[in-house]
């Protein structure tokens, strides 16, 4: 169950969206995130006003701008917030370990090998879907992408795995009115409306983006997880809907769910890949 931060830490003042020139603001972002540890794996906002000797409204608005950035995310049964997969994506560059890329290109293939269709993973940075490791598919027409580009993320199959696995206090940070911007008159056109979708998506294991990014266009994901079970990552199959119909859908399901269990295995997760029917 989501569970909203409770009153002691949500402060009624909105984030910063515009920034500041101050350098004190990074450097009390940065010393947020300082403040994580093997034992102390999320931090209030109360914690963090009195760390940082500042103003509980101030310490929420720092850490809810860190939330909008992309490198803390609402934990799911408290008050507080965590580390987010991204910097999980930056730790391991900086270690030189593997990373998401290394672990997931090899299935990625194989999985473009399977159905002939362009296949990507990505992974969520704010409000947004950023692909990060991309192959094309073998068709003539294929999905118009590049490693690096970014969707809002309610617009994609993609998008909407990674925010599925996000706290509702999450989601009301990176979404906080009550319209979304449609791309298509396919796109979900309200908040309201997308956390019905995300609820699917959590029962079900995946989801569907049926031109809603764009014309002619429709694609399925399903989460990849770690070894704590956080959704860090989304696999996605694109292709024409002319190609990939609605009665080809299930097979699709079945084959991007049993190959973002490999990745997520590849990851440290413990999973049981589904059989492909």
């Amino acid at each position: 169950m989501n569970v909203r931060p409770s009153t002691e830490d949500v402060d009624p003042v909105p984030p910063v969206t515009g920034g500041s020139s101050r350098p004190g603001a990074l450097l009390h972002g940065l010393a947020v995130l300082d403040m994580f540890a093997m034992d102390r794996q999320s931090v209030t906002a109360a914690e963090i006003s009195r760390e940082l000797g500042i103003h509980k409204s101030t310490a929420f608005r720092i850490a809810a701008n860190l939330v909008l950035a992309g490198y803390l995310v609402a934990v799911n049964d408290g008050p507080g917030f965590r580390l987010s997969g991204k910097l999980s994506r930056l730790g391991a560059i900086a270690s030189a370990d593997i990373d998401l890329s290394t672990a997931a290109l090899e299935h990625v293939r194989e999985l473009v090998e399977e159905t002939g269709e362009t296949c990507h993973v990505g992974v969520l940075e704010g409000h947004e879907a950023v692909t990060v490791v991309l192959v094309d598919g073998s068709y003539s027409v294929r999905l118009h992408s590049w490693v690096g580009k970014r969707s809002d993320a309610y617009s994609t199959a993609m998008g909407k795995v990674l925010l599925a696995g996000l706290s509702e206090a999450t989601l009301d940070m990176l979404l906080p009115g009550k319209k979304l911007h449609a791309k298509t008159d396919h796109t979900i056109g309200t908040v309201a409306e997308l956390k019905e979708q995300l609820a699917h998506v959590r029962h079900h294991g995946f989801a569907l983006d049926d031109e809603e990014l764009e014309l002619g266009l429709r694609c399925v994901a399903a989460p990849v997880v770690d070894h704590r079970g956080h959704v860090v990552a989304a696999l996605t199959i694109a292709g024409a809907s002319s190609r990939l119909t609605m009665a080809r859908i299930d097979s699709y399901v079945e084959q991007v769910k049993e190959y973002a269990a490999r990745i997520s295995s590849t990851l440290g997760a413990v999973v049981t890949p589904p059989e492909v029917s």
